[in-house]
Formats: C-alpha cells, sequence, structure tokens
C-alpha cells in the first residue's frame, strides 16, 4: 500500500525538527537567557536537558524513520512517548496555560495515525514488526 501523505510529512517532521532542536539545544546550552528558563524548572538542569530533551529527539527520529518504513511499533512510540511527554511537562512547565496548544495538536496527530486509512497501512506495509 502506498504511504498516506500524513504519515510522509508528519514522520519527515519528527525527524527534522528532532534534528534542529537538537542543534539548537546544543548551541544555546551556555546561553545566560537559556539559563534562566531552566532555572524556573523544578528538576535539575542536567535531568532535564540531557536527559528529557536529548531522548526525546532520539526516540522522534527513531518513531519518524519507523513510520517511514510502515512499522506500527514507530507509530506506537509517538503515541506513548509523546503522552509522557507531556504529562511529564505538565509536571514542570512553568506556563501550562501554553501547554494546551500542544495537546490540541498531539490529540489531532494521534487522531490522524490512527483512522482506517493510516491505520490500514501500518497493518498491511512493513511486514515483520508491524504487530
Amino acid at each position: 500500500m502506498k504511504r498516506p501523505l500524513f504519515v510522509t510529512v508528519l514522520a519527515w517532521f519528527l525527524i527534522a525538527a528532532s534534528v534542529l532542536s537538537t542543534l539548537a539545544m546544543l548551541a544555546t546550552r551556555h546561553n545566560p537567557e537559556m539559563q534562566e528558563i531552566i532555572r524556573h524548572i523544578p528538576f535539575p538542569i542536567g535531568i532535564y536537558t540531557y536527559t528529557a530533551a536529548y531522548s526525546e529527539s532520539v526516540l522522534n527520529i527513531v518513531a519518524g524513520a519507523a513510520m517511514l518504513r510502515a512499522k506500527n511499533w514507530g507509530r506506537w512510540l509517538y503515541v506513548l512517548y509523546g503522552t509522557a511527554g507531556i504529562v511529564f511537562n505538565l509536571a514542570v512547565s512553568p506556563d501550562q496555560p501554553m501547554l494546551l496548544y500542544g495537546v490540541v495538536l498531539f490529540a489531532c496527530i494521534v487522531y490522524f495515525l490512527f483512522r482506517s486509512r493510516t491505520h490500514f497501512y501500518f497493518q498491511t506495509s512493513g511486514g515483520i514488526g508491524n504487530a
């Protein structure tokens, strides 16, 4: 089955945004303004920056690549890690109302990942590893 355009766009967006995000984090890690923002996060800078932010980028790249290859586990990786990220950010974000936009966007993406045509693509393409 041909890959749905939504899956192609989402997967490449996840890959590109994650690479750019990682480069931006590396470039601004010693920036005083960035340090001030991170200072308001209840977790120590090392735990947040190096564990949560970098692992999110790596997992999004893996999920995007898997979705391009029609691997159902890539779709689930994105959904599960995205949900965990939302819960984590709700717990630590100093500006929780701003998270509403991300939650709505995430819900829309999940809807499109599981609608019938997209679901069929993940269930019938890619062979092994689609359970």
